[in-house]
């Protein structure tokens, strides 16, 4: 269980947030992985052509980190491809390109898997199936009884959610990227439908957090004009908003918790540093930030400072934590609600607002 949240400010940038708590077995096991958002594009290739690109996945762990892997791959392999033709194009594969290339692999993916499954249950394939027949021991095996062909079918379409093979329909994943030619993207991949598609909307949620995730952001979005969706949204609200969301997941869905994954791209930047991963002290402060915001404790003109200066600008931990604690109106009723104890009413409103 999990929430994945992407977010596009403009043609240029746009951010990804994600959790760390992974459930198993019937959800009484719970453990934090730090690795649910990774980068796909090997440095070299970040640095000579500029792309970027991140993908976050929900589901299986061990599916999602296989996408991830081949996604590398195929990137790097492509890399090679183009030095050995020597190919001098300053243009490597856009977004879109990427996005193909991932859906490719999952569809290998996914018949390679369920061919396993039931290559062990059956002794035959997928391919096998669809022509009648397969190779064995003793020569030529017709697949003729209906139980068999109609089992076998399910588990190749999932029908009535086929339980040996959850583990492997149940991923979702987001891609976001940038590159120079078609800018900030994201895309959306579902094993369940077995599809994946452009996202239309300036945000994405998946995971077991995505039903209040969508609201926050729907709140979000509907507060701005066409025009302010479509060409630019401020980064520090958008960034707020993202991490609100994540919030909102993490209070209200089970099986999400513990620290955030924060993955920043700007196409404005050099090519080394238009991917900034943060996943430390720095995200746990930014949540906290953005939850005393919502809880009242602190002003909104802090709460977006705070963000801005830690996520966006070059803000270390101590000073920023130092400035947001120096600059609320009560640093004692701040202290108390991170630890846990409910907001004192109304506290700005009593104290009067301090930016």
């Amino acid at each position: 269980m999990t929430v994945v949240n992407a977010i596009r400010f403009n043609e240029y940038s746009g951010a990804m947030v994600c959790d760390e708590q992974v459930s198993w077995g019937d959800m009484s096991r719970k453990g934090d992985v730090g690795d649910k958002i990774q980068t796909i594009i090997p440095p070299e290739i970040q640095n000579e052509y500029g792309v970027v690109a991140a993908y976050g996945g929900s589901g299986t762990s061990a599916v999602s980190e296989e996408i991830k892997t081949a996604a590398y791959n195929m990137l790097r392999e492509e890399a090679m491809r183009r030095k050995k033709q020597r190919m001098t194009s300053k243009k490597f594969m856009t977004i879109q390109n990427i996005a193909d290339g991932i859906f490719e692999n999952l569809s290998e993916m996914k018949r390679r898997h369920v061919d396993e499954f039931l290559k062990h249950r059956y002794g035959f394939t997928g391919a096998d199936l669809i022509r009648g027949f397969y190779m064995g021991d003793k020569g030529k095996t017709e697949i003729q009884q209906k139980e068999i062909i109609d089992d076998a079918q399910a588990a190749m379409t999932w029908r009535g959610r086929y339980p040996q093979l959850s583990f492997l329909y149940v991923n979702r994943g987001i891609l976001s990227g940038y590159e120079p030619e078609q800018g900030f993207r994201i895309f959306y991949f579902n094993m369940m439908t077995f599809s994946y598609e452009p996202v239309q909307a300036v945000f994405q949620s998946i995971g077991s957090g995505q039903d209040t995730s969508d609201l926050a952001f729907a709140d979000f979005v509907s507060a701005k004009t066409v025009q302010e969706r479509r060409d630019h949204l401020d980064p520090v609200e958008s960034m707020v908003s993202i991490i609100y969301a994540t919030n909102l997941a993490s209070t209200n869905n089970i099986g999400v918790g513990g620290y955030y994954n924060i993955v920043v791209i700007d196409g404005h930047k050099p090519h080394d540093q238009r991917l900034l991963e943060i996943a430390d002290e720095r995200a746990k402060l930014a949540s906290e930030t953005v939850a005393a915001y919502k809880a009242e404790i602190i002003t909104k003109k802090l709460a977006f400072d705070i963000v801005g200066e830690v996520i966006l600008g070059d803000t270390g931990f101590q000073n920023a934590e130092r400035s947001l604690f120096k600059r609320c109106r009560s640093a004692k009723a701040l202290s108390r609600f991170l630890r846990g104890y409910k907001p004192e009413e109304n506290i700005l409103a009593k104290s009067g607002n301090k930016k």
